[in-house]
């Protein structure tokens, strides 16, 4: 794994997000965008050199641009009931085609007193829950194993915790021996981080090499989707 020393965020940045907290509007914003453009800025170069460290173990994810990964701090308030204009965190999303891409990746999330690190897929659209899903059916053993490892286990959970059904998914018996798996629509996983670690000096080492104990699961998840996008993927449609 390519070392990535000295890239950590800023108390400057937490501030800032504090700040922001507390004044969410436009008119405090733009008094105080040259404090944003410097916490962004700060995210940036955290979210590159963790970039260079991912690369290590999964070589594509080189290619990105750290500004394509960053989403925007402004909130898309036009269908939603809460005007607040801004969002209070910083969140940076890597896959190996990019932020957009309905592919599972890896998640940077700057938020004071509520900091993670997470990856895999989160709610995907009903096409790519239907890839996963049949690849469960295919081939579970493989998952299991990936999720039962001890490091996996320690940093994410004996149960990967996404939201899930309430029965079994249309055509899956009730008493289907990966039921637990089959019921989820959601395949997102994270451990939490304080603050302060955020703020040590090796930050992006410590979240590549989180990031490297959920890559062959981010794997498995991209190499379902791409088997259902295959021009020879016969998939049997589970929902």
């Amino acid at each position: 794994m390519i070392s990535c020393v000295y890239a950590m965020i800023e108390t400057s940045t937490f501030k800032f997000l504090r700040d922001l907290k507390q004044n969410n509007n436009r008119r405090w914003f733009e008094e105080h965008r040259g404090e944003y453009e410097a916490a962004r800025a700060n995210v940036l170069d955290v979210v590159d050199r963790v970039i260079a460290g991912i690369a290590g173990f999964d070589p594509p994810i080189i290619e990105l641009d750290p500004v394509d990964c960053l989403f925007r701090i402004h909130r898309d308030v036009r269908f939603s009931a809460n005007k607040v204009p801004y969002k209070i965190h910083f969140g940076a999303y890597m896959t190996d085609r990019g932020r957009n891409a309905d592919r599972a990746g890896y998640y940077v999330h700057v938020q004071p007193g509520a900091c993670m690190l997470a990856g895999g897929l989160y709610f995907p659209p009903a096409r790519e829950l239907k890839a996963v899903r049949q690849a469960i059916l295919d081939d579970s053993a493989s998952l299991r194993r990936i999720i039962s490892r001890p490091r996996f286990v320690k940093l994410f959970g004996r149960t990967l915790p996404g939201r899930r059904l309430k029965t079994a998914p249309r055509d899956v018996p009730r008493d289907h021996p990966d039921i637990d798996l089959l019921q989820l629509t959601s395949f997102e996983i994270w451990t939490d981080f304080q603050d302060s670690r955020l703020r040590q000096k090796n930050f992006a080492d410590q979240a590549a090499g989180v990031f490297e104990a959920m890559h062959d699961y981010v794997h498995w998840l991209n190499r379902a989707l791409d088997r259902f996008r295959a021009p020879s993927s016969s998939i049997v449609a589970h929902k």
